[in-house]
């Protein structure tokens, strides 16, 4: 009796031991597969953020030769008021161009879906910490001082424009209501000296917002390429 308690216990024992086994291995198997579709999905996001971050800097360089087009032709136009020079046809395609509206409307659709998931999804903390920042400091900082600084100025700028100016064809010509009025009206010129500025002020907050999508883009970039060493 006592040999074959002995040996029923030690089978018992082995019984749990292969039961206990294996739901070490399931569990470990059930981890690597939720880990391995988690890291799926981060690089789908970060795949995603990339192609986001790309419609992006397409719009800012959109935005900077916009600025760059309509500071020159403000700039055109003062020197030819200031000079009192006569008319000509390219100036009238300058005229043409005193005026027109920009902004920044960056793509967000990943980064709230991202949000939505959770952002601690993606691992590298260095670089969870750039994508946010990028998202809720430089994006928000860039889109504020464009509406606080730009849109004053394009409101001023368009009604100047509008009472001064006849347009004969959109972005193609346009020539002053009385141009010996406008050579001699300082506001009129000193609003095209404003705007101007503006322009460039844009500019700048384009390229600081260019050059850190940039760094985050390239920061993503690293971190996918690790992946698939």
């Amino acid at each position: 009796m006592e040999n074959k308690t002995g040996k029923y216990l030690k089978y018992a024992i082995g019984e749990i031991i292969l039961v206990v086994i294996g739901i070490l291995i399931a569990l470990s198997i059930n981890n690597w597969n939720n880990q391995r579709i988690e890291r799926k999905l981060e690089s789908s996001i970060l795949q995603e953020i990339i192609s986001n971050l790309d419609f992006d800097l397409e719009h800012i360089e959109e935005q900077i030769r916009w600025d760059e087009r309509h500071g020159k032709h403000n700039q055109i136009i003062y020197e030819h008021l200031r000079d009192k020079t006569p008319i000509t046809d390219s100036l009238k395609y300058s005229y043409a161009y005193l005026y027109g509206y920009g902004n920044f409307l960056p793509m967000t659709v990943v980064f709230e879906n991202l949000k939505s998931e959770g952002v601690n999804i993606i691992k590298n903390e260095d670089l969870r910490r750039e994508i946010s920042k990028l998202y809720n400091y430089y994006y928000s900082k860039a889109t504020t001082q464009l509406k606080e600084t730009i849109v004053y100025a394009q409101e001023r700028h368009y009604n100047e424009i509008s009472e001064h100016l006849i347009i004969e064809k959109p972005y193609t010509s346009a020539k002053p209501i009385d141009l010996i009025a406008l050579q001699n009206d300082i506001q009129f010129q000193e609003s095209l000296k404003f705007y101007a500025f503006t322009r460039r002020y844009s500019q700048g907050i384009f390229n600081k917002t260019k050059n850190n999508i940039l760094r985050v883009k390239k920061a993503i970039e690293d971190e996918l390429n690790v992946r698939t060493k």
